[in-house]
């Protein structure tokens, strides 16, 4: 009785192994759903010192001001800047006509940067998907002012 008693006890130690072996590696096995692939690293291309004679304010009186002006443009798609930069003088032209649009007190206030650094970033998605026909169209997502001085 007592073999029969340590047979018993013995399948079950090795029963129970045996379906915990067999739980783990299925739980192993699905353990989740998969993991996203690694992000793709920001690349920037720039427009750097720009300098612009604009009106201190809208009345006209107050005089010329020369303002500095940097920006940079992100996107994941290497490539948006080889495009950029061949595309260059014509993004440049382009922003340095959106500039003298504006006075030195409007580009100077905070509360305008953001729609300036959209319209830039319109400018540069523009140029880059009529005269390169840039597929896909819109490669930079934001564009970061770096620089904005302004002289009298």
């Amino acid at each position: 009785m007592k073999k029969i008693i340590l047979a018993a006890v013995g399948a079950l130690v090795l029963l129970g192994a045996g379906g915990g072996t067999v739980a783990y590696l299925h739980m192993k096995h699905h353990a989740g759903p998969p993991k996203p692939p690694p992000p793709k690293p920001i690349l920037f291309a720039e427009l750097d010192n720009l300098v612009v004679s604009v009106p201190v304010d809208s009345s006209g009186q107050s005089g010329q001001a020369y303002v500095q002006f940097s920006i940079e443009f992100a996107s994941t798609d290497p490539k948006a800047l080889v495009g950029f930069n061949g595309l260059k003088p014509i993004i440049k032209a382009k922003t340095i006509n959106l500039l003298m649009t504006q006075t030195a007190k409007q580009l100077m206030d905070p509360s305008t940067h953001a729609a300036l650094a959209k319209n830039c970033t319109a400018i540069a998605n523009q140029v880059l998907d009529k005269s390169a026909a840039f597929t896909p169209p819109n490669p930079f997502t934001a564009a970061y002012i770096t620089n904005l001085v302004e002289q009298d």
